[in-house]
């Protein structure tokens, strides 16, 4: 199942944030695709059943072409009826959650995601972006056909906790993973994602660099940072500067809005260095034509995987992770997660020059 849904939040985040409830579609009828539909979404509200999209998809080939997660905003879909479709209704599944069915065996699995992380989480990139749209083609392509749902609530720093680790939500997107077995030489952010989630098999991988003023002398090794005032978004995570045995007594974090401003911090002397995507900084220093003013230090950029996240505390911890790593196998053996992959840098690329 996915509801797909913005949520804008501050600090104090509902750990029951709602769903919005959608009209019901007709059957028998022609149905025009809007922003965030899914067609997961259109036989939820058609035919009461999430996993009634094959009956549609079955019906639109030639319109939708060879993959059902994809869809686009203004196509014409003809919605058959079923033999009893006439007389369902989307009420009951577009009600809110309560506490009870979200521990059940049987309720969705319900997804966090969020925006403004552009290629990765764009609220208004009609299928969410790059990480949204492969956990809802894992999902869809999952081993059992799991119902789910997937909100966006844009306070990241809120998704694991309190939105995991109280089971709001059953999975969190994009997070990156410790080396956990590194034990006692783990910092204070990694020790507390090792002790309390389980990650999935890798949805996406990035490579991320630092960057730095042009003048500086070029960085061979982590440890010459030291001393240097370092510009990461705000909540996102310091797992990759802890892996590199860097502390809060050797560096100083500074915050910006979003990954891109991280190098508009550099070129104000706000801060040292930013450790940003390659992708995103890639992006940000065209628009700014900042070629010559920036540079990215090729000995210190790494690649690093983005997870789906469970809790451990999650009666459904195994179940969940079974699920997105069998549709995450499935996607990526079908050719689906290149694709997928392929068209959302593609049009990242060409929309930044």
């Amino acid at each position: 199942m996915r509801i797909l849904t913005l949520l804008l939040t501050g600090s104090a985040v509902s750990l029951l944030a709602s769903t919005a409830s959608a009209q019901s579609i007709s059957c028998n009828a022609e149905y025009t695709v809007e922003s965030g539909d899914f067609l997961s979404g259109i036989a939820q509200r058609a035919y009461g059943s999430l996993n009634r999209f094959t009956v549609i998809y079955d019906a639109n080939r030639d319109v939708i072409g060879p993959n059902p997660g994809i869809i686009r905003i203004g196509q014409k879909l003809f919605i058959p009826c079923l033999n009893d479709a006439a007389t369902q209704t989307s009420a009951t599944a577009n009600a809110e959650p309560s506490t009870d069915s979200l521990s059940a065996t049987d309720a969705p699995i319900r997804v966090v995601t969020a925006s403004g992380w552009q290629p990765f989480l764009d609220e208004s990139d009609p299928q969410g972006g790059l990480l949204t749209e492969i956990i809802e083609l894992a999902l869809v392509n999952a081993e059992g056909g799991p119902d789910y749902e997937i909100d966006f609530i844009n306070d990241i720093g809120a998704h694991l906790d309190p939105l995991i680790t109280k089971q709001a939500y059953d999975v969190s997107i994009g997070q990156l993973q410790p080396a956990c077995d590194a034990g006692s030489g783990l910092g204070e952010e990694s020790t507390f994602l090792c002790d309390n989630f389980a990650f999935s098999d890798p949805m996406y991988e990035e490579i991320f660099g630092y960057y730095s003023a042009a003048s500086d002398p070029e960085y061979r090794d982590h440890q010459e940072l030291a001393g240097k005032t370092i510009c990461r978004a705000t909540d996102y995570t310091l797992v990759p500067i802890e892996a590199v045995n860097l502390g809060p007594s050797d560096v100083e974090i500074v915050r910006a809005p979003d990954e891109a401003s991280c190098i508009d911090f550099v070129m104000a002397g706000d801060a040292d260095v930013a450790l940003v995507a390659v992708e995103i900084a890639d992006a940000r220093i065209k628009e700014l034509n900042a070629q010559n003013s920036i540079q990215l230090h090729d000995d210190l950029s790494y690649i690093d995987f983005f997870h789906a996240t469970v809790s451990n505390d999650n009666p459904r911890r195994d179940d969940i992770l079974a699920s997105v790593n069998s549709g995450l196998k499935s996607i990526k053996e079908s050719g689906l997660w290149f694709q997928t992959v392929r068209r959302h840098m593609s049009e990242f690329r060409n929309s930044n020059g």
